[in-house]
């Protein structure tokens, strides 16, 4: 079993998204000792933004890829390889600005690749997701309150992306804790943080 945390944190101190992540990791490996853990953390390392020159790479068919096109999408390779490589994807996002961070999307804009990740048919324009057989866990944290049976659900643009892009990509098995209110008073945020590891510490026992 290969667990992939990704973290996308700007914040190493004081970052509910890391902290959260790190206890139901610790619980997860207690149950699953075999685990294989690796951490892509973009929070601090961002994957580079995609350019037209990387954009001209990738739609370069492999048997005219050259030294430097190779260069261009070497970074996208090694993100792509871990991905594929791990069973269990462990995802930490705080919101920022009712989204994901942007470092956060630069890393999907690295790792959707036609023929890599997602298959395309030019005729009937489907795309089918090619990591099949993951699960993955979204932790995301938020200063208020975001459910989806509430007038502020509609602002949450930062776990139905992420739903969508996990599913587009083929990983259709994904769980879900949000910790909401972060920005309510320390009883509040202390009892939203409480549920939320309650939760986590049930998943980690499937």
């Amino acid at each position: 079993m290969k667990l992939l945390e990704i973290q996308s944190s700007v914040r190493q101190e004081g970052s509910v998204s890391r902290t959260l992540a790190s206890k139901f990791i610790d619980r997860w490996r207690s149950y699953n000792p075999d685990t294989q853990y690796s951490l892509r953390d973009v929070g601090v390392h961002s994957p580079s933004l995609i350019t037209a020159n990387w954009v001209a790479a990738n739609l370069t068919p492999s048997e005219r890829q050259t030294e430097d096109t190779k260069a261009l999408l070497a970074e996208s390779d090694t993100l792509i390889a871990e991905l594929v490589e791990a069973d269990r994807i462990v995802i930490g996002v705080p919101m920022y600005n009712f989204g994901i961070p942007a470092n956060l999307k630069a890393y999907f804009d690295n790792v959707i690749r036609v023929g890599r990740t997602v298959q395309y048919d030019p005729d009937t324009g489907a795309f089918n997701g090619l990591l099949t057989g993951k699960k993955a866990l979204i932790i995301s944290s938020r200063a208020g309150s975001y459910a989806p049976d509430t007038s502020a659900g509609a602002m949450d643009f930062c776990v139905p992306y992420l739903r969508f892009i996990l599913n587009f990509l083929g990983i259709q098995n994904v769980d879900y804790v949000e910790v909401p209110n972060q920005g309510g008073s320390n009883e509040v945020q202390q009892q939203a943080t409480e549920a939320a590891i309650a939760q986590l510490m049930e998943l980690a026992k499937i």
